[in-house]
């Protein structure tokens, strides 16, 4: 009699236990949001900074759904004065602040028949909109300088590349194209001092500007291999 009572006691706390893991699975795969900490993201461009320019950019997800795939974020690159200086033949120098709204895609995990290639799945792709306004001054002998506000479209990819103790860092490539709506006015090094030689009121660009090159990298305390991977229906 007792070992029977002590074999229905030990099945009843095996059950319980499957029980509670699977409730507690269930609980897991159920979960429909995510906490505040990880809809962050913030992120700096290695080419701004071998330009010498320090920049710094924030990702906010738009919704608190692990299904959301839209993100609006804010940046800001800045490496001093660009007011001209008459006697320096060579002055180089920026500050841009935009605004930018993306969405992040996942490619498609479906591997047709006779498909040899393994779709991507540690790449994220995104592609938004952005408005910015600049102030420059770009004189090697000869330039210009001036202000310009601009607006375009946005895109490149993600791809991990470093799982830290909080957190991952995501490498971040991509580009941003827009129209320009500038004055400046040119300049031309000569006798030892700049020369003005000409000067544009504000008008629109006749052709499209690159307004961005980006080889970055992206703090986020969940790494783009594992966000923004739930599709919407």
């Amino acid at each position: 009699m007792i070992k029977k009572s002590t074999g229905i006691i030990l099945l009843m706390a095996i059950f319980c236990g499957i029980s509670t893991h699977v409730y507690a699975q269930a609980e897991k795969d159920n979960t429909t949001t995510i906490p505040a900490k990880e809809r962050w993201a913030f992120e700096t461009n290695a080419v701004d900074w071998l330009l010498l320019t320090p920049n710094v950019g924030v990702e906010f997800d738009l919704s608190n759904s692990i299904k959301n795939r839209w993100v609006i974020g804010a940046k800001i690159k800045w490496n001093g004065n660009t007011k001209v200086n008459m006697s320096n033949r060579i002055q180089m120098g920026i500050n841009d602040y935009r605004l930018e709204v993306k969405r992040y895609a996942k490619p498609t995990f479906n591997v047709r028949p006779g498909q040899d290639r393994i779709p991507k799945f540690w790449r994220t792709y995104y592609w938004g909109f952005y408005a910015g306004y600049s102030k420059f001054t770009g004189i090697w002998s000869k330039g210009a300088a001036g202000d310009m506000f601009h607006l375009g479209l946005t895109g490149g990819w993600q791809l991990p590349v470093y799982k830290c103790k909080q957190g991952a860092i995501d490498l971040d490539l991509g580009l941003s194209v827009g129209a320009a709506y500038a004055k400046y006015d040119k300049f031309q090094y000569k006798d030892n001092h700049l020369i003005y030689t000409k000067s544009r009121d504000r008008h629109i660009l006749p052709y499209p500007i690159l307004t961005d090159i980006r080889v970055g990298f992206v703090y986020r305390f969940t790494s783009i291999r594992n966000k923004y991977s739930h599709r919407q229906k």
